[in-house]
This record gives C-alpha cells, structure tokens and sequence, in this order.
C-alpha cells in the first residue's frame, strides 16, 4: 500500500504521514486535503507500521465527518480494522462511559438528552420552584446551566436576579439527571474527565488502548476537549492533532484558539509539518484570502499556494440597496447556469439568519431552487423523538423523562393536572412513576390510570420478548402497543392533517431503515437489548442534519458558520456592511474582530472558481432603513486581486481622482470654528467623545472618521479632529 498511497501525496502532506512517533502539529490550511493526510495516516500506521486498528483513537468533530473517514480508511486497508475508535468527542466520551460510568453510581443503561430535552427538564424545575416562564426564559436558563456545568466559578459572576435562580435550579437539575439515570451532552465530557481523575486505573486502561490519537480541526476544542485528549496522550504522547487558527470560528460554542499554543507549550518536542498548498481555489481567491487573513495578530504565519490557475478576480458588487443586491445575485446566478454550472455549485453566505429573507424572496419569485441549510433534523421531527422516548422506556421503565414526554401522547386522558399529582405522589414516596401506578392512589381515580397501566404491561411484555425476536418487530410492536401508529392512521382526520399524519408515518418507518443499518454492524454475540441501547446512545449523539442530497440541484443559502467544512464553485459573500459583517458587537475587542476575520476568511475560502462580496448603501433590516458603511474587510483585501463593480466602481474612480486632485493641490491655512487639535486616528483605535461615550474607529477619510459607538448611539461620522475626541488607544 505504501508507496501507491505516498504517490498522492505532495511532500509536505508526506511528512505529516511518515512521522509517526512523538506530538506532531500540521498546520492546514483551507483546502489543504487534511481528511487525505488524516486517513492516510491511519493506513499507514495499520499497514505499514504494523499498529493494531484497536490501538487508534481518530476524533472529528461530526458523525458526517468521522463516517467519510471510517469509508476512506476502509477503501485504504486491506487489514482488518475492527476496533478502531473513529468518533467525535461526544461519542467518545458515551462511548467509554457506557463500560465505566458504573464507578460514578450510574446504571449502565443510562440515556442521553438532547437540547429539548434539556429545555422542557428546567421548564419543570421552574414550575416546581414557583418561578414564572414570562419572567424568566427556560431556553436561556438552559443555556447558562450548559456553560455553567463546564465552569462552575460562572455561578459567582452571573448577575441578580439570574444568578439567585441558577444557584436553586442548577443543583436541581443535577440532581434531577442522577435521579432519572440521565446524561446531558456536556456530561459525557464532564463525567468522562471526572472517571478519569477519580479513577487512575481507568485512565491507564484507556492510555495503554489508545496508544496513536489523531484529532482532526484542533483548533475548535474546548478546554475539556483537550484536558480529555491530553490526559489519554500525556504517557506515550503519540498525539497527531490537524488544525489552523486561520479557521478558528467556534469562540461562541466554547473553542479555545489558544489550545494550538498550549498544545506547543505541554508537547515542546513536537514536530511542526505545514500544509499549505490548496486543492479548492483558483490563486487570485487565495491571494484575496492570505491578504486578509495577515490583519489577524499571533498567528502561524501561512500562505496557501494554488496550482489551479489565476482564475478571476474577486467581484466586489455595491448596490444602492438590498433589493438591487439580490436582484444582481439573481442575475449573476442566471448567468452562470446558462454558462454551465448547476444550481448546487452555487451558495450565498451571509452573516445570520436574518439576512436570507430578501434572497429567498428573489429566488422564489423567479423559480430559481434553493434551500436555506439549516433545517429541522430527521432526529428531532416530533414522531422520532416521542417513539425514542418509548424505546427509552422499554430499555428502562424508571426513565420518568421519557414518559413525561409520551404519557398522554396518543391520548390516555391524562392531562396535566393528573400527572401533576402521579409526580407528586412519586416524589412523596420516592418511588419511579411507573411503579406508583401500579397502586390505588386517593388523589387520582383508577380508571384515570388504567390506560398508563396497560401500557406498562404491554412494554414489559415486549421486553420480556425482546431476545426472541428481530429488533425489527419490536419496534413495530412498540409503534403498535403504544397505540401512536393507530393515532396517525386515524380515518376521520381533516385533509390537512391527513397529510401530515403520512409524512410522519414515512418518517416513523425511515427510522425502522435506521434501526436496520444499524443492528448489522453489530456481532452475533450482542444482546438485542444491548442493541437497543446502543441504537439510542447513536440517537442521542446525531448532530443536527442538513439532508444534503447530491442529486437535488439547488442554490445552497446558509451562515458563514454553517459553511464551514463546504465548497462550491461559486460562492456569493452578502451583506458586507460594517456592523453587519463585522458584528457590531464585535467591533470593540480586538479578539472579536479577529474572530470576525477569520469567520469571512473561512466564507472567501469555501469558493473554488469564482467569489463575489455584495454590499449596500441602504438597507432595510429590522424593521428599519440602515445606511451602511462597506465591511472593513473588503478594504483589508488587496485591490489587486479585487474587481469593484456598481458603486464599488464609482467610488473606486472618486478615491483615484482625489489622490490626483491632492497630489496637485496647494495647501491653504483655514481657520477653524473650533479649537483643533491632531488626532493620529487608524482604523481599530479606540476613542472616547463627550456625548457619545466610547468608540471604534471603524473607516477614515481625509478630515472625517467613522466611529461605531454602543447601540444607543450606533456609527457615526465626525470631523476626526474635532476636541470632543479622544484617543485612548
């Protein structure tokens, strides 16, 4: 295998295969076959080096990507390569906790939740701790209660009156979770670095199995994505880790940039391999790219280089307006169809999801398909969720969330009220709330319980049979017993309902196609039960689905953020307004900014043949007309790989003729109206101004500076000059 493999590969993406032993770094740049280099190594480690498959541990960040890398790997081997770990983070840690977590006085048939399931858990601590869903959003308590579990110090610096409620429901909800034998998403890494350092002789069981770790796109691990990593690589320090700061975009998701620099500074024997040539761009978008990408501060410094040819310049279009901006996107769109793309070459990224409206409206009016990446997963549709619900209660008849979820879903006549009281009781007694059905209950009449009841009989039953039978036939028993299929099928449904009541039904019988791909990867040897729970361990770590189908032909329209990981070969980059793109929020910190860049960074160098920036004069976005300033970062990119098109071309002819005009011009004293004095302003220095508080400089003329003060004030341009200005930076 190894020379045809090696023949592939240019020298560099060679190195960063070879070098086998020791911390090793590769620097990759946008487009730089960091996947190739990845899974290659993986064949090369098997094949020729000899590394037992069981012995690797390869980390990712999505199922999409650690599938493509399980099949090139398979299409690489002709070893055997059962018991290679290829996985994210998530699946990991489920994976390891699903043999371990007995240490932490968790069963093993524990189950995970997902963000809704979080949601609706402190909806009910809230409603139990009498504090009102109006005064306080579950969502967001959720969300602090998430950033709180992976740094508890948070808690103290959170403002009254929120930090009075997170201090009674943050514990709450913990104790809820150990309850119901339940595991969150940041629990399988907080539990799995806590089984670790609690339990030695577990870590030096996972340190000697994991004797090679490669971790793909380092440079978006969090700090306990990489506590993680380093305790498992820290012995034998065989750590293989593929990153670029250049594409660091996740700050807001918890990535830490800096962990490239604290890999440098725990591994100071590691080998430093940079892959930059680029196998995406055509050079005059990379020499666009790298000339941005240079503003950024303490960075490796890196070049991508093309062999693909100049192509064209990269088009930056200025309209008067936001509907004279879709409608040139529409038309260069048009045109480059009739010259032989398709629609599914073509994408157009914006900022936030705000900003696709007046493009789908566009598109839609003139039958151009597109869709909006994005979109509900298969995994969290409404039918999935309330059958895997059921599954969880067959698996574990005490997992009280699950049935918290179906209890009156198809009808039992149970309402809110009853139910209330069933967990009252329960709690009262400390019981689960299937085993305190089972008795009469002074509160609750039995003929309000007797549905529940059967279907607990009807569960135990099925999972009394469950080794008799395929898993197949379970579900179709769980579907049927349940009574929900009989709930869609109903005949006297409206029309409307009707079809909707089919499309779940499709969805309900995709899921079985799930549960079949899935039950043949397993051994003989593995329980059905086993099985099951594994199969809902695979739900529960499903990222959300795009349902990307290679041969619908569509315009793809989606965040900057989500087009990380994609390419095209024509990519539009809409809404380059300054407090747009950059973020106005963005624009007072130096780290956010920088960030920023390296988000329209990531956007330019998603384009394989052709990239165009749009921007407006005007534009009418929440509900107000905004005249904006063109985004800093088009004047950041070289103007010679840059085409200026519309008011971008008439501004470029007025700043050329100034140029001259003051090249010839004699300078003439003028006495001011006001005490001047000289302010040495740049572009990024922060001022202070008598009325309007603090400021960016965010563009500079020949007398006048813009200034993007805090929302109150929002930009404004002002003689730069002028006293009530003060530089502090």
């Amino acid at each position: 295998m190894g020379n045809t493999i090696l023949e592939q590969l240019n020298p560099q993406q060679i190195e960063a295969v070879k070098k086998v032993s020791g911390p090793i770094m590769a620097v990759a740049g946008a487009g730089s076959g960091k996947t190739r280099v990845l899974t290659n190594k993986i064949a090369y480690l098997i094949e020729e080096i000899g590394v037992p498959a069981e012995n690797i541990l390869a980390i990712t960040f999505t199922n999409r990507a650690a599938e493509e890398m399980r099949t090139r790997i398979f299409s690489l081997v002709d070893l055997p390569l059962k018991g290679i770990w290829i996985s994210t983070f998530h699946s990991l840690g489920a994976k390891i906790l699903r043999r371990e977590i007995g240490h932490l006085d968790y069963s093993l048939n524990f189950q995970i939740i997902d963000d809704d399931d979080v949601i609706v858990i402190v909806k009910k601590l809230m409603k139990e701790s009498g504090y009102e869903i109006k005064h306080f959003s579950p969502k967001a308590i959720a969300g602090l209660i998430e950033k709180i579990k992976g740094e508890e110090n948070l808690l103290e610096v959170i403002q009254p009156p929120l930090n009075i409620v997170l201090k009674e429901l943050y514990p709450k909800y913990c104790q809820y979770l150990k309850k119901n034998n339940l595991v969150d998403f940041e629990d399988l890494l907080i539990l799995t670095l806590r089984l670790f350092k609690e339990f030695p002789e577990v870590l030096k069981t996972y340190q000697r199995k994991f004797q090679y770790i490669l971790v793909d796109e380092f440079q978006d691990t969090n700090d306990m994505q990489y506590e993680l990593i380093y305790l498992l690589a820290k012995e034998h320090k065989n750590l293989f880790i593929v990153g670029d700061e250049d594409q660091s975009i996740y700050a807001f998701r918890g990535s830490n940039i800096e962990n490239i620099r604290k890999f440098m500074r725990d591994f100071p024997d590691h080998h430093k391999v940079v892959l930059n040539q680029n196998y995406r761009s055509r050079t005059n978008i990379l020499e666009a790219a790298n000339s941005l990408i240079r503003k950024n501060h303490n960075r490796i410094p890196k070049d991508l280089f093309s062999e693909l040819g100049t192509g064209e310049k990269v088009i930056h279009f200025r309209a008067q307006n936001d509907e004279e901006e879709a409608y040139y996107i529409f038309n260069k769109i048009k045109s480059l169809f009739k010259s032989g793309y398709n629609y599914k070459d073509i994408a157009i990224l914006y900022r936030n999801n705000a900003m696709s409206r007046r493009f789908e409206d566009v598109l839609l009016h003139y039958n151009i398909p597109y869709k909006v990446i994005g979109n509900v997963s298969f995994y969290k549709r409404k039918e999935i969720k309330d059958i895997v619900a059921y599954l969880r209660l067959l698996v574990d008849p005490g997992d009280d969330h699950a049935l918290l979820r179906i209890y009156n879903e198809p009808r039992r006549g149970i309402g809110g009220l009853t139910f209330d009281k069933i967990e009252t009781e329960a709690k009262a007694r400390n019981l689960k709330l299937f085993d305190v059905i089972d008795e009469s209950l002074s509160t609750i009449s039995d003929k309000a319980l007797e549905k529940l009841r059967k279907l607990k009989q009807d569960l135990a039953q099925i999972r009394k049979d469950i080794e008799e039978v395929n898993l197949l036939k379970t579900y179709d028993s769980v579907l049927e017993k349940s009574g929900y299929l009989g709930m869609l099928e109903q005949e006297d449904l409206s029309i409307e309902k009707k079809l909707e009541a089919e499309k779940r039904i499709e969805n309900l019988k995709e899921f079985k196609t799930v549960i079949l791909e899935k039950i043949k990867d397993y051994d003989p040897g593995v329980s059905n039960y086993e099985k099951l729970i594994n199969i809902l361990t695979d739900m529960a770590l499903r990222e959300e689905s795009d349902e990307y189908n290679e041969n619908e032909d569509y315009v793809s329209l989606m965040t900057t953020h989500s087009a990380k990981g994609t390419e095209f070969k024509g990519v539009f980059i809409a809404c380059l307004e300054q407090g747009l793109f950059p973020s106005s929020q963005s624009l007072f910190e130096r780290f956010d900014i920088e960030e920023e860049r390296r988000l329209f960074y990531v956007a330019l160098t998603r384009a394989k043949e052709l990239a165009v920036l749009t921007s407006a004069r005007q534009r009418f976005m929440y509900g107000r007309l905004q005249e904006n300033l063109d985004s800093q970062f088009i004047e950041e990119i070289d103007s010679t790989y840059l085409e200026r098109l519309g008011l971008a071309k008439t501004k470029e002819i007025e700043r050329t003729t100034i140029r001259h005009r003051q090249q010839k011009e004699v300078v003439v004293d003028v006495v001011p109206t006001y005490e001047s004095k000289h302010n040495d302003l740049e572009i990024g220095d922060r001022i202070t101004h008598k009325s309007f508080g603090n400021g960016v400089v965010v563009a500079l003329s020949a007398d006048k500076a813009t200034i993007a003060f805090s929302k109150d004030h929002g930009i404004k341009t002002l003689m730069k000059d002028h006293p009530s200005i003060e530089k502090t930076r």
